[in-house]
């Protein structure tokens, strides 16, 4: 798959690089980005393991990942990815989604979810577009239905994590149907 870029007002999502190891890294140090999330990056190996494997995914065309950049001050302030890509289904899946503390609960986040969410329906032409996050996770879930996505359930005992807990995982999605509502309401958020 080659490699695109989406560009917003607040954020630019480029394809995820080598020369991002040490933005990624320095945008990771916070903890508390890492309290809910399956992937952890604790340590600079952990940030060039997530580069390298995200730049890996992305050449099998298994997933798409992005550097999250800043508009305003051209920084790199987390990650997002179009994963799990099923082009013969026709769905995909956006996670792997972190953000610096300093851009929670701002523009940020709705931003990076409609450009994802407009190209997975607008130029790949998807049925569905899949969320997952923790069971315990409240904020993202509440931050998925805020989007318009729709609860369907949870996967229980889905994933065991580096701690050793065992996740439930619960399952939000997007259907090419509810596309212009959602697509509209984003744009309701974003002042467009």
């Amino acid at each position: 798959m080659k490699p695109f870029e989406l560009t917003g007002k607040y954020v630019s999502l480029v394809p995820l690089m080598e020369n991002h190891i040490e933005p990624i890294y320095t945008a990771s140090l916070p903890k508390e980005i890492w309290v809910w999330s399956a992937t952890k990056i604790l340590s600079h190996q952990d940030a060039v393991e997530f580069v390298q494997q995200g730049i890996l995914s992305r050449e099998k065309n298994q997933h798409h990942p992005f550097a999250v950049i800043d508009s305003s001050t051209q920084s790199v302030i987390g990650s997002t990815s179009l994963r799990d890509i099923r082009f013969d289904n026709q769905t995909v899946e956006i996670g792997s989604t972190w953000y610096h503390p300093s851009k929670w609960r701002t523009a940020v986040n709705t931003e990076c979810k409609y450009l994802l969410l407009q190209h997975a329906f607008e130029t790949w032409h998807m049925n569905r577009v899949e969320f997952r996050t923790d069971e315990l996770n409240s904020a993202s879930r509440a931050a998925i239905a805020r989007l318009g996505a729709v609860e369907e359930g949870m996967l229980r005992k889905e994933k065991v994590l580096k701690d050793g807990r065992v996740r439930n995982t619960v399952v939000f999605s997007i259907l090419k149907e509810e596309w212009p509502n959602v697509k509209q309401k984003l744009e309701g958020f974003l002042g467009k």
